[in-house]
């Protein structure tokens, strides 16, 4: 009876102590997700940060307005040179910016002032070696920011992005990493014409982003299939 009891006892114990870990853990995921939802970030681009909620980007950007496709999108100006800009949202909050520049003549010039005004805020970009194999092993992707947002009932399917993912080849000439963000420079070439892009991304919110990747392209090649 004695051992009984004891074993009992040590049962009891041990379910106490499970309960008292499991109420600990949750505790902290709490904890985490209110950091989580908290978050905002010393970088980002222009006067907005990773973790912004779209209303807080809104504010911070007033020409930034939702576009049929869900995103929000403005036109203005960066380093001289009229652009496009998607910001995406993961979770609601900003978690990845495209910066499209598409009246760039002359790329060589264009890329080695983007490098120069990067590097300033980044730091040093990766060596050429270290992009090859970033690349190489998937390290270094060429997302949309709008792959982020849901696509929106009766949107049209004619945006920039889907027309790069269907028709587009695209170069990565650059990259900084830091703590907070990942910066990709990429030179993309339709039929018609070139472009260039400058595409941040959340350094916290690139994991997430895996089960996003692609839903650009497979929503173009669903349009695609409409027209067989």
């Amino acid at each position: 009876m004695k051992l009984g009891a004891l074993g009992l006892l040590a049962v009891l114990g041990l379910t106490a102590g499970c309960a008292e870990k499991s109420h600990t853990q949750l505790r902290r995921e709490a904890v985490r997700d209110s950091v989580d939802k908290n978050y905002r970030s010393s970088e980002g681009f222009q006067t907005v940060r990773w973790g912004m909620t779209p209303e807080e980007v809104r504010a911070a950007l007033p020409d930034a307005s939702v576009a049929p496709d869900g995103t929000l999108r403005m036109k203005t100006t960066v380093a001289n040179m009229p652009a496009e800009v998607a910001l995406g949202f993961l979770e609601n909050q900003l978690a990845a910016v495209d910066v499209f520049f598409l009246d760039v003549t002359d790329a060589r010039t264009f890329q080695a002032l983007m490098k120069d005004v990067l590097t300033r805020k980044f730091g040093d970009p990766k060596t050429p070696n270290q992009l090859a194999r970033q690349l190489k092993r998937g390290e270094a992707p060429v997302r949309f920011a709008a792959e982020l947002t849901p696509p929106q009932a009766g949107a049209p399917a004619g945006n920039l992005e889907h027309e790069l993912a269907a028709k587009g080849e695209f170069t990565v000439l650059d990259r900084w990493t830091t703590e907070e963000s990942h910066v990709n420079l990429t030179q993309w070439t339709l039929a018609s014409k070139s472009l260039m892009a400058l595409q941040y991304e959340a350094a916290k919110y690139a994991p997430k982003r895996a089960a996003i990747i692609g839903r650009t392209t497979n929503q173009v090649r669903e349009d695609l299939v409409k027209d067989l």
